[in-house]
């Protein structure tokens, strides 16, 4: 490490380096730009601000307003997780559901993995009827599924309970009928198949009816404490 010359690296590699730090730590997001060139010229590009990782950004409380102007600048510059942490903000705490939505759905299809995530599994989740059961399956992979929610069940994003849910959504939560699979087909095979999660948990197969359904629970059981405060003044 002692020969390795940052100044060697190009511009995209300092930017990823750079990124990860302000990801883990404001201050030494300040600090990095201070002690080398590169890293200043790259964090005073608009292009740095558009694209930071802003999901897993550290809320440090000794860092609240440093991390206020990062958050503000990333949002002001378009960029797509500055929008659905937006959105969620707006959603689940002011309870502005239209706005926040609206937002939800514009990060998806700005590239916010998470947020096209969010916003597919809301649809899913609205489109209950009667009798408790969802019918708009959103274009996902069950893999892809299984790594977003345990996205947003890890102990990083999940937790935040100082607020009031809106009542519109946590009503989804009752009228969601979760025992369909008890009553359907795939329950019944002789030899279940066991499906291995991202987490290495098993858990038995299930028709696209039953993953659907339980996956819509699950979704509306968690996504609320996902969503955090917002900085004020933008």
């Amino acid at each position: 490490m002692a020969n390795f010359n940052l100044a060697s690296l190009p511009p995209s590699m300092l930017h990823k380096i750079l990124s990860k730090v302000a990801t883990t730590s404001i201050w030494d997001f300040g600090c990095a730009r201070v002690a080398f060139p590169g890293f200043n010229a790259v964090g005073r590009e608009d292009y740095f601000y558009k694209s930071a990782d802003l999901i897993f950004l550290n809320d440090w409380i000794d860092q609240v307003n440093a991390v206020r102007t990062f958050r503000l600048k990333c949002y002001q510059l378009g960029n797509p997780e500055a929008i659905y942490l937006r959105g969620m903000y707006e959603y689940f705490i002011l309870h502005l559901l239209d706005e926040g939505r609206e937002k939800i759905h514009l990060a998806g299809e700005r590239g916010c993995m998470l947020a096209k995530y969010v916003d597919g599994m809301m649809n899913l989740a609205f489109s209950v009827d009667h009798r408790g059961l969802v019918h708009n399956y959103p274009d996902f992979t069950r893999e892809y599924v299984d790594r977003m929610y345990h996205m947003i069940t890890s102990w990083v994003l999940s937790g935040h309970w100082d607020y009031g849910k809106p009542e519109m959504f946590m009503f989804l939560l009752e009228k969601i009928y979760t025992n369909v699979s008890y009553d359907c087909w795939c329950s019944s095979i002789i030899e279940p198949v066991f499906v291995v999660s991202i987490d290495g948990s098993r858990t038995r197969w299930k028709c696209d009816r039953c993953f659907w359904q339980c996956a819509a629970w699950d979704f509306c059981n968690q996504i609320h404490l996902t969503a955090r405060n917002w900085p004020i003044g933008d």
